[in-house]
């Protein structure tokens, strides 16, 4: 029948510390000797420890269990982990105690420890009650309160045995922390093994470098100061935190140094006792935290940002939709008055000719040319206002179907500048035929319109299909231009020539930048002077 008396949960080091001491306080009041309170406290410590370090949720229960005429004392220590991690430290557990065995229950596995009890030591139902009372009614204690307590009882046992420092050493060997003392002048007298294995170096070599090579550069002054003899002897105790160095990590774990003074009768200070424990899993779940709580504040700036961007966008949207619609309505209106005023020039230059002079047919032929160009520009002005405005039909079309009524419509303007133009094969993609059509007349009339004087214009037309995008490519022999005004090509208005040598308004190009856009895609171009440009269109071939 098995006793539960105490039940310790297990998730960091100072757990590991609890569960050692409440070990070694069921062992002393089943009246084990010390040296075999020590032996099952460490093959407690040590299985409690592999939990830590590759279990989850793990915790321990200490028991009493068996017959009159054979009892254990049993630590059982359960966790998440699907198997148990073999280690030194296990393997060392095992030797120590008189039975082990190992359990699965669905996702927990349990490791019980059993160490025998003497057979003269009587343990009945009353003095269980008693021990899981005195458990029970243990006043809650912090972690560092834990340690203080701790470092008070080792400075009793350091007094008890001056004249055993063999089994001093062995017992401090045991414990989980680094344990050491200083004399009056700062230096080590004495270290448990731990200091060396966590360090990597010698008592001696500590005090040689003044463990310079070991505590971080950012610690050592509060370090150093602490291990130094102006430590005030008055203190009761002194506590900082650093970082040593691991031997094996290369890396550096926070560490809480405390130090405690140990007087004589009459008061004079002998020497100081510390511990250094391990609390790097405690700053790291500090850190996290910390950044835990930046990142909130940033995920809150971030959705006020949100916010405001979003009524922008809502505003800018209104804006351009107004911006459209006066647009639109403008070009339209306008094309009357100045269908009127090139009517009325052309009529006077022709039925008036000879009643007017030579300056005033100047007059008539320049307001003739301005209002052709205002038409132009009101036409061009509407269709783009026309490409944002309109819905877009995607419907899945034969590019080389809609390349072919291009060339059809620039039929004239081919013939003229005997253009030669080669088409490779094109897929077909889920685009608006209406609009497709107008982005490649708008690049291959300006392919034509850029031409040299003295050279036919030669136009290609090539693709490269990848996995989800379609890349055409319209190449030509014309007049190029400098890369540096590629910014300014696409936008509203903007010619890199003058009007008096090629014609235009400056809005192809933009509204062949919308068009593309609409459709989810991408324009660019790269050209040099003199040495013809090309033109890049990206469109996904389904949307």
């Amino acid at each position: 029948m098995m006793l539960d008396l105490v039940k310790v949960t297990l998730s960091n080091e100072m757990d590991l510390i609890l569960a050692h001491k409440r070990s070694m306080k069921l062992a002393e009041l089943a009246g084990l000797s010390l040296s075999a309170q020590t032996t099952f406290a460490t093959a407690v410590s040590e299985v409690s420890r592999n939990a830590i370090e590759h279990g989850q949720n793990g915790y321990l229960v200490l028991s009493v269990s068996g017959q009159k005429r054979e009892r254990y004392i049993v630590a059982r220590v359960t966790d998440e982990a699907h198997s148990v991690q073999t280690n030194q430290g296990l393997e060392y557990a095992k030797r120590l105690v008189n039975k082990y065995s190992i359990t699965t229950t669905g996702d927990e596995t349990s490791v019980e420890l059993y160490y025998s009890l003497p057979a003269a030591e009587k343990i009945d139902h009353q003095k269980i009650d008693d021990w899981r009372n005195m458990f029970r009614n243990e006043l809650p204690i912090s972690p560092y309160e834990e340690l203080k307590r701790k470092n008070e009882q080792l400075q009793d046992l350091s007094l008890k045995l001056q004249e055993n420092e063999s089994q001093y050493k062995t017992l401090t060997d045991t414990l989980p922390i680094i344990i050491f003392s200083l004399n009056l002048q700062g230096e080590l007298i004495y270290a448990n093994e731990w200091l060396c294995n966590f360090t990597g170096q010698t008592i001696a070599q500590l005090n040689q470098t003044k463990w310079k090579e070991v505590v971080h550069e950012a610690d050592y002054d509060a370090f150093s100061l602490l291990m130094t003899h102006k430590i005030n002897a008055g203190a009761s105790a002194i506590k900082a935190q650093c970082r040593l160095r691991h031997v094996n990590e290369k890396e550096y774990h926070w560490h809480l140094a405390a130090l405690s003074p140990l007087k004589d009768d009459k008061g004079q200070l002998l020497y100081w006792i510390g511990y250094l424990v391990d609390i790097h899993a405690q700053k790291v779940v500090e850190q996290t935290l910390e950044n835990n709580k930046a990142l909130q504040e940033a995920q809150t700036q971030l959705k006020e940002n949100q916010t405001l961007l979003e009524d922008n966008i809502s505003e800018l949207n209104r804006s351009n939709q107004e911006l459209q619609q006066f647009a639109f309505v403008a070009s339209h209106d306008l094309q009357e008055p100045i269908r009127k005023i090139s009517f009325y020039s052309d009529y006077f230059l022709n039925k008036y000719a000879d009643k007017i002079d030579d300056k005033g047919k100047d007059y008539l032929k320049g307001m003739l040319s301005a209002s052709h160009r205002m038409r132009n520009l009101i036409h061009d002005l509407l269709a783009f206002s026309q490409v944002e405005k309109k819905q877009v039909e995607y419907r899945h079309i034969n590019l080389n179907h809609v390349i072919q009524d291009t060339l059809q419509d620039l039929e004239i303007m081919i013939r003229e500048k005997e253009a030669n133009i080669e088409i490779s094969a094109l897929p077909s993609i889920d685009a608006d035929e209406s609009m497709i059509r107008q982005l490649f007349g708008n690049i291959i009339n300006n392919s034509l319109k850029y031409s040299k004087n003295d050279q036919r214009p030669q136009i290609q037309v090539t693709n490269r299909l990848n996995t989800h995008y379609l890349e055409i490519f319209i190449k030509d022999n014309g007049i190029g231009f400098d890369e540096k005004y590629l910014p300014k090509m696409f936008t509203l208005f903007q010619r890199l020539h003058t009007g008096d040598k090629y014609k235009g308004t400056g809005l192809g190009l933009a509204i062949c930048r919308k068009i593309v856009a609409l459709h989810n895609g991408a324009i660019t171009a790269s050209g040099k002077v003199n040495e013809g440009a090309t033109f890049r269109i990206t469109l996904p071939l389904n949307q």
